[in-house]
């Protein structure tokens, strides 16, 4: 069955845009080593594509914590986290583009094809800002409105709506397994970005040097324009 054309791009940030997710998982540890949870392989797998509440969840269960904190200690560690975060990407710059993905966002300004930021993370504004990008991202998704993290479709089907398509239009491009569920819930076509395959993902890159718009609608069985 031929999929429908695709007429908007959608964008994760941290492993697709830029090389973020070190400082998230940075903090992350800090914030395990602080409640004495060990830090594992397993939650350095699962974090990335959560929001700061399900993260914290998850380190919290990973060491049979869930129930030991109110939700006021709860929500402090959390505003912790993100004040740590915010100290450690202040040093970001262009150079944190991933490789690739600057020609390949020009190629599709050139092409005439909207694009929205399709982020849970609260801090991509700035971070956008940083990066040299908001000429290509005036939409970003407002991460604080969404009732739902990923893998829940919400961030996708606010994206698809900023860029004024439904979501089956659009392709969305993802690193994390979480990521590419929430982008098929919502309805998209997925792009995933990893040197693993990620399950549910229409076609899968080993990295962001291999993004072209020819490459992108070629795996989706796209005519090429």
């Amino acid at each position: 069955m031929q999929r429908p054309a695709i007429q908007g791009f959608l964008f994760d940030l941290h492993g697709v845009i830029a090389d973020s997710w070190q400082y998230h998982l940075a903090s992350w540890r800090k914030i395990a080593q602080e409640l004495k949870v060990p830090w594992t392989p397993q939650l350095a797998e699962t974090l990335p594509g959560m929001s700061r509440r399900a993260s914290l969840a998850a380190i919290l269960s990973s060491d049979g914590q869930t129930s030991k904190l109110t939700e006021q200690q709860f929500q402090a560690i959390a505003t912790h986290e993100n004040e740590l975060y915010q100290r450690m990407i202040a040093k970001m710059t262009p150079a944190n583009r991933l490789p690739g993905v600057t020609n390949f966002l020009k190629e599709l300004v050139a092409a005439g094809y909207p694009m929205a930021l399709a982020s849970a993370s609260t801090n991509a504004p700035a971070e956008i800002v940083r990066l040299g990008l908001t000429g290509f991202f005036p939409k970003i998704v407002a991460a604080d409105q969404l009732q739902r993290s990923k893998p829940a479709p919400d961030v996708y089907l606010a994206a698809a709506k900023l860029v004024g398509f439904p979501p089956e239009n659009c392709v969305a491009f993802e690193d994390t397994v979480t990521g590419i569920q929430a982008a098929k819930a919502a309805g998209c076509s997925t792009i995933g970005i990893n040197q693993q395959a990620l399950p549910g993902a229409d076609a899968m890159l080993a990295d962001t040097t291999a993004l072209s718009l020819a490459t992108v609608l070629r795996a989706l069985g796209q005519p090429i324009v």
